[in-house]
C-alpha cells in the first residue's frame, strides 16, 4: 500500500510525498475510461469500496482519495492489477466520506469518479441499562446488544468519593448483577462497557442510589431549559417529616412536598432535597441532567439533493404527549419520531414511493396513529405509534392542502385533497367510507359531532353529514379561505375564526351555518394571506400575516395590537402560533434571522430568541409550532446543502386550554366534539 497525504500549505504549494510513486502520472481528464458501478459500503472505523471496468480495459492502477475530517486529503494506489475491490481502514465513525477513485494508464489517469459512505460502529452499546436500588444494594439489568459481545467492564463510585473507582469484569453471558455492601442514602455513578474483539463499545451510565426507602419521586432526570419537571417528596414513606425544602441551583428555595421546577441553565444540575425527621435534619442530592433544548435534529433522509427540511407542515404529539411527530418536504417525506424526555429520535418511517410534501400531519387521539401525505396522487398513509404501515390510502390526489382530522372515537379519519375531493376513511382498515368532490383545493377541516366542516380554497365553506358525506348546508364568503391553514373554534364551541387572502378574518356560527362577520379586512396598507389562528383563554385572536405581521384581536375581530416581524414580507408565512396558560402568544418568523417571538397578552413583547444564524439561508421558516410541557417546537425549512432545524425551546408554561394550537389539541386531530 502506498498514501499521500497532501495538505496545502500557508505559502499556497501543494506539498505531496511524490516519491510514493513509481511513475509520473498526467492530470486527471485524459481520455481514458473511468470506473463504473462505483459502490462504497461502511463497515467499523472502515469502507469497502468496489467497482467495475469497461469491457476491454485493464488499467494498471487505481487511485484512491478522500478528505478527512480535518480537511486532510489522502491517497491510496491499489497496487492490484485486475482487482476491483478495495478496504480502506484507519477511518473514523459517523463522519461522511466521498471516495474519489480514478483508474490509472500507465503515464495517463481517468477522471474520478465519487462514491459516499459513513462508517459506524459494529461494537453496539448497552442500550437498556437499569438499576434498582434496594438497602446497601443496587440492581443492574441490561440487555446484550450484539452476538459479538465478549464481555463487559463495570465501574462505579459514589458522589462523595468519586475518586474511589471499583472495577468487576462480567461474561458475556450476563445481563444482571447485584452490587451490595454500599453506603444508604448516597448517589452512585455505574458505567457498563461492552467489549468486543475490536475494542469497547460507547459507555451506558445509571446513576442510583441505595435507601431503606425512596425519599423523593421526579418526573424525569432528563430535561431541558425551561421545561417544567415535578418533585415529590415521599410523604408516606416519611409520615412525620417537616421542614421539607427543596433547593435548585442559584440557592432558589422552594418549601413543599410537591414542586413544579424549570431550570434555567443546561448542564449537569444538583437539587438538594432537605427534611426534619426526629430531631435530625437529612439531606439527599438529586442530579439533574439538562440540554439546551428539548430537541435539537438537523439529521433527515435526503434524495436526490443535499439537503432536506420541513415545509407547510407542523409538530404534533403522541395522546399522551411522550412522542413528537414530524414529517420532511424536500423531495422524499419520511415521518419522524423523537421521545419528548430525552430528545433522541425514536424511529423513521419512509414510504417506499418517494414524494416531497407541503402539508400538515395528524396523531389519532384515540389509538395514537400517525396520518400524512405527500404532494403525489395516491400517498396518503397511516403509520403506527411503533413506525409500522398500517395502511395507505391510494384515491386522494396531492395533500398539499388541509391537515387531517379525526372523530372524537378515533374511528373515522377525514381528508381533503389539493383536487377539492374529501373522504370518509375507516381508521382501522383504510377502506374509504364515502367520497364527495367539492371542485376546490381544500384549506381546513373540521369534525363537529356529526358534521364535517370544509373551508376550501374558495369562498365556499361546506358542512357534510359525517357519516355518509351529503351536503347539510353551505355558507359562502365573500374572500376565499387561505390554503394549507385551518380554523380556530372559541370556547363555545360554535364560533370559528377562518383565515382568508387579502387580509381578511370571518367569524362563522359552524352550529346555525351562519356568517356573522364577512371577509373583515383586518390588515393594514399591504393586506396578504392570514394564517391558522389561536383563541387564547380571554377570547382573543392571535394570527401570523404573510404581510410580515403578527395581529391580535378581540372576539369581534377588532385589532387590539400588531407587530411587526424581521422581514418586509413572509416574515409569518405559513405559520400557526401558539398560547400558554397564561395567555402569552408564541411565533416565528419566516425567513433568514429567524426568532421566536414571545408576546404577552396586550403585546408587550416578552422575548424574541435568536434560531440559528442571522447569515444562514436555512433558518427561514414556512410552516408552524406546537407549545407542549413548557416547551415551544419550531421546524425551520433549510437551504441548499443545510438541513434545516427541528428545535424545541423551553418556555416554562403549557398551552392554553382550547383553540389554543394547530388542530386544537396535541395530536392535531381538528376535533370540536
Amino acid at each position: 500500500m502506498k498514501r499521500l497525504i497532501n495538505i496545502l500549505m500557508l505559502t499556497g504549494m501543494l506539498v505531496g510525498f511524490t516519491g510514493c510513486w513509481d511513475d509520473e502520472v498526467v492530470e486527471a481528464g485524459a481520455p481514458r475510461p473511468q470506473v463504473e458501478n462505483l459502490k462504497a459500503v461502511p463497515g467499523d472505523e472502515e469502507a469497502v469500496v468496489t467497482w467495475t471496468m469497461p469491457d476491454g480495459w485493464n488499467p494498471t492502477d487505481f487511485i484512491i482519495s478522500y478528505k478527512t475530517p480535518e480537511s486532510e486529503t489522502v491517497s491510496y494506489r491499489t497496487g492490484k492489477l485486475g482487482e476491483y475491490t478495495y478496504t480502506i481502514g484507519s477511518l473514523v465513525n459517523d463522519y461522511q466520506y466521498s471516495f474519489d477513485i480514478q483508474a490509472v494508464y500507465g503515464d495517463l489517469i481517468s477522471g474520478a469518479v465519487t462514491a459516499i459512505a459513513k462508517p459506524s460502529t459494529s461494537r453496539f452499546p448497552v442500550a437498556d441499562l437499569t438499576a434498582d436500588a434496594t438497602s446497601e444494594m443496587v440492581v443492574l439489568t441490561w440487555t446484550r446488544p450484539s452476538l459479538l459481545v465478549k464481555g463487559y467492564t463495570l465501574t462505579y463510585f459514589s458522589e462523595n468519593n468519586p475518586s474511589d473507582i471499583r472495577t468487576m469484569n462480567l461474561a458475556a453471558d450476563i445481563e444482571t448483577v447485584s452490587v451490595d455492601r454500599l453506603t444508604n442514602d448516597i448517589n452512585y455513578t455505574f458505567t457498563l462497557v461492552a467489549e468486543y474483539d475490536r475494542g469497547q463499545s460507547a459507555p451506558a451510565t445509571v446513576k442510583a442510589m441505595p435507601t431503606l426507602a425512596i425519599p423523593y419521586y421526579v418526573s424525569t432526570t432528563e430535561t431541558a431549559v425551561g421545561m417544567p419537571v415535578h418533585f415529590t417528596f415521599n410523604r408516606e414513606a416519611y409520615t412525620n417529616a417537616g421542614n421539607v425544602t427543596w433547593t435548585f441551583p442559584g440557592n432558589i428555595v422552594k418549601s413543599g412536598d410537591e414542586i413544579d421546577y424549570a431550570f434555567t441553565s443546561a448542564g449537569t444540575q444538583t437539587v438538594k432535597l432537605s427534611a426534619q425527621i426526629g430531631t435530625a435534619t437529612r439531606e439527599w442530592n438529586i442530579e439533574m441532567n439538562v440540554r439546551e433544548y428539548a430537541i435539537w435534529n438537523t439529521e433527515w433522509v435526503q434524495d436526490g439533493t443535499n439537503w432536506n427540511g420541513f415545509k407547510g407542515t407542523c409538530p404534533v404529539f403522541s395522546p399522551d404527549g411522550s412522542t413528537l411527530y414530524i414529517i420532511t418536504f424536500n423531495k422524499v417525506t419520511v415521518l419522524y419520531a423523537f421521545d419528548i424526555a430525552s430528545g433522541a429520535k425514536k424511529w423513521q418511517y419512509e414510504p417506499a414511493a418517494k414524494s416531497g410534501s407541503y402539508n400538515m400531519l395528524t396523531v389519532n387521539p384515540v389509538n395514537g396513529d400517525i396520518y400524512f401525505g405527500t404532494q403525489t396522487a395516491g400517498q396518503f398513509y397511516c403509520v403506527n405509534n411503533e413506525g409500522n404501515l398500517r395502511w395507505t390510502f391510494t384515491e386522494a390526489q396531492s395533500m398539499q392542502a388541509a391537515a387531517p382530522a379525526v372523530n372524537a372515537s378515533g374511528t373515522v379519519v377525514y381528508i381533503g385533497d389539493r383536487a377539492g375531493n374529501a373522504f370518509a376513511i375507516d381508521a382501522a382498515t383504510g377502506a374509504k367510507k364515502w367520497g364527495v368532490s367539492l371542485g376546490t383545493q381544500c384549506a381546513g377541516l373540521l369534525v363537529n359531532g356529526n358534521e364535517l366542516v370544509v373551508g376550501t380554497n374558495g369562498t365556499a365553506i361546506f358542512f357534510l353529514n359525517a357519516e355518509t358525506g351529503a351536503e347539510t348546508a353551505k355558507i359562502t364568503l365573500e374572500k376565499k379561505m387561505t390554503d394549507i391553514s385551518g380554523f380556530a373554534v372559541a370556547a363555545d364551541k360554535r364560533t370559528v375564526y377562518v383565515p382568508q387572502n387579502n387580509g381578511c378574518m370571518s367569524k362563522i356560527d359552524i352550529t346555525g351555518h351562519t356568517v356573522l362577520i364577512d371577509s373583515k379586512v383586518c390588515t393594514g396598507a399591504s393586506p396578504n394571506n392570514m394564517y391558522e389562528p389561536v383563541v387564547s383563554p380571554n377570547g382573543d385572536v392571535f394570527v401570523g400575516s404573510k404581510d410580515s405581521y403578527a395581529y391580535c384581536f378581540d372576539s369581534n375581530l377588532n385589532e387590539k395590537w400588531n407587530y411587526q416581524g424581521l422581514d418586509s414580507n413572509n416574515a409569518f408565512n405559513y405559520s400557526h402560533p401558539c398560547v400558554d396558560t397564561e395567555g402569552n402568544f408564541y411565533i416565528t418568523s419566516g425567513q433568514k434571522g429567524n426568532k421566536l417571538f414571545v408576546f404577552s397578552p396586550t403585546g408587550n413583547l416578552i422575548s424574541d430568541s435568536r434560531i440559528g444564524s442571522d447569515a444562514d439561508g436555512a433558518d427561514k421558516q414556512m410552516g408552524g409550532n406546537n407549545l407542549l410541557n413548557g416547551v415551544v417546537y419550531s421546524a425551520l425549512v433549510g437551504d441548499k446543502g443545510v438541513n434545516g432545524k427541528l428545535v424545541g425551546i423551553g418556555v416554562g408554561y403549557d398551552r392554553a386550554p382550547g383553540w389554543s394550537t394547530h388542530g386544537g389539541d396535541p395530536c392535531g386531530s381538528c376535533c370540536i366534539k
